[in-house]
């Protein structure tokens, strides 16, 4: 490990041990900052939102923009404090993430299912790595191990190790923890354990990868979009069952994770059906919550 990452991540360290309250606060002088001083990407922002919701008003519009730039500098607040929770007990009092309906996931690990779960860019994707802490009330019937995040390597690697621990902050065994799978990791990984329980969490609403073979034209938020379909295709290539992942704000610090079947056996459909379902379920937790996405993304050229 090299001087920069030690000293970028004992800072963030340090950071993330302070409570959630003062993350806050801090979050909400960078809101103003990013929005009114440096007007980060704040004409992509707009257009994105003008050509979702056509039919609001540019006041209405305004009034979105300025609460997902809340809600994005939130979402670097929480990923930090998040980072400082290496004991999983400030997660279950913090309760930021509440699971609503945990027996969907419990279901499949009863019948030792496999499983795609199709998150996306709504809520803060970067606290997936503590779903053991988020519902205490009903506890997920399987263990941690079982659960595999795929993600994208950054360019930067002192980034991408930042990253990686931070996300994996509240796992119990860190250092042995197989499951942060790199995209590139994940044919093999599959193929490896097909015959062992896991559930495989991919963020599936970015723009497709410069150099990655499916590609499909769907319509999303009303607009002609091209949809990843890797995650799909994996899918149907082993006969997983598909979950939706949807993770809407309950108040600030607050989220609530909700799992909706997709397909029980995704050879039944086709690519395109099943990302299509996806994107129809985020649409919809979308236009209920128009803030609470990343609408900063170029998503739409």
């Amino acid at each position: 490990m090299n001087i920069p990452t030690i000293i970028i991540k004992g800072f963030l360290r340090l950071l993330g041990m302070l409570p959630l309250r003062v993350h806050y606060a801090l979050s909400d002088g960078l809101a103003f900052l990013v929005e009114k001083v440096i007007r980060y990407r704040v004409s992509d922002v707009t257009i994105n939102l003008a050509r979702s919701f056509p039919q609001l008003k540019y006041e209405d519009i305004r009034t979105v923009r300025h609460n997902f730039y809340r809600h994005f500098c939130d979402v670097f607040a929480e990923a930090i404090w998040f980072g400082g929770s290496h004991n999983p007990k400030r997660l279950i009092r913090q309760r930021i993430c509440t699971i609503v309906n945990p027996e969907v996931l419990n279901h499949f690990a009863e019948t030792s299912e496999s499983v795609i779960i199709l998150s996306s860019h709504s809520g803060n994707w970067e606290l997936s790595g503590g779903m053991f802490s988020y519902s205490p009330d009903q506890p997920l019937e399987f263990q941690e191990d079982n659960v595999c995040v795929v993600y994208k390597a950054l360019s930067s690697k002192v980034w991408d190790n930042i990253m990686r621990d931070n996300r994996r902050a509240p796992l119990n065994d860190r250092k042995n923890y197989k499951g942060y799978l790199e995209s590139r990791q994940v044919m093999r990984y599959i193929y490896k354990h097909r015959n062992e329980l896991n559930f495989y969490n991919f963020i599936n609403d970015q723009s497709p990868y410069q150099n990655s073979g499916g590609k499909l034209d769907i319509t999303f938020m009303g607009q002609s979009t091209k949809a990843m379909s890797g995650a799909a295709t994996l899918a149907r290539k082993f006969g997983m069952p598909v979950v939706y992942q949807g993770m809407q704000r309950n108040g600030r610090g607050h989220y609530l994770i909700e799992y909706r079947v997709i397909c029980g056996n995704a050879a039944e459909m086709s690519e395109e059906e099943i990302t299509r379902q996806y994107y129809s379920l985020l649409e919809k937790d979308l236009r209920e919550q128009p803030e609470n996405y990343l609408w900063t993304h170029r998503r739409w050229k």
